[in-house]
């Protein structure tokens, strides 16, 4: 068995592995980190290795110490990937990209690809038929547009994502709901136009925890996964710890 930890923002994930099976995983928010990682210990100690995508960075050395001695590594551009890419510089392209891009190398070979994680921020990212990382974009999620609305004025609410509104708001919560759901919709299917016009045929994936938020006009060639990122961290464990 392995343990995948994705450590996001603001939330933790952890995923056991049987081969390539998830056989558990749970998000918990990030103060609940310690007393999860030991529960899952106990209940699966047959685990015997550990990847973990951090982008968060904040406690890092606390869960180093917690996880000895099990043997871990992280997700880093330093590890053997199966892909190639022209990221400037190289070692910037975060851990979860890096994960994300290696699902796509493996599951998709000689395709095209446009892989979309919503999560705190929204990552963008074309990996060609040949396995050539081009780059791509970083945009802010959902959350973080409300957050940005309400801290940068005066007078705008604090607001939590919601989906249940008119295409034209009416007040000013509905206003922003509108502004940020479609705003994100509209610079997605943006963006898939324009990549499509370079890398065709072009396949789209989206994962992340905010896929469920999203509106659905899009095309039907496209994948929702939302474990895509934790299967890519377990190949690079695989292929990367002895």
């Amino acid at each position: 068995m392995r343990l995948v930890i994705d450590l996001g923002n603001t939330q933790i994930k952890y995923y056991v592995f049987e081969n390539d099976q998830i056989v558990y995983s749970c998000t918990v928010f990030i103060d609940e980190w310690r007393k999860n990682l030991i529960r899952i210990k106990g209940d699966y100690p047959l685990i015997k290795n550990c990847i973990i995508s951090d982008v968060n960075r904040t406690f890092i050395k606390d869960l180093k110490s917690e996880l000895t001695p099990l043997p871990f590594i992280f997700c880093s551009t330093e590890l053997e990937i199966p892909f190639k890419t022209i990221y400037e510089t190289k070692s910037k392209l975060g851990s979860d990209r890096i994960a994300l891009l290696s699902a796509c190398a493996i599951e998709y070979p000689d395709k095209n690809i446009l892989v979309i994680d919503l999560g705190s921020c929204i990552t963008y990212d074309i990996l060609d038929k040949k396995g050539l990382h081009h780059g791509g974009v970083i945009s802010p999620g959902y959350y973080m547009r409300y957050k940005a609305m309400h801290k940068f004025s005066s007078m705008l609410p604090s607001l939590e994502p919601n989906n249940n509104f008119n295409l034209l708001g009416t007040n000013t919560e509905s206003a922003m709901h509108v502004g940020v759901s479609e705003g994100i919709n509209s610079e997605i299917i943006g963006l898939i136009t324009k990549y499509e016009k370079k890398f065709y045929p072009l396949t789209v994936i989206f994962t992340g925890g905010d896929i469920e938020r999203l509106s659905k006009p899009l095309k039907n060639s496209i994948f929702a996964q939302p474990d895509f990122l934790a299967k890519g961290l377990n190949y690079l464990l695989v292929n990367n710890i002895n």
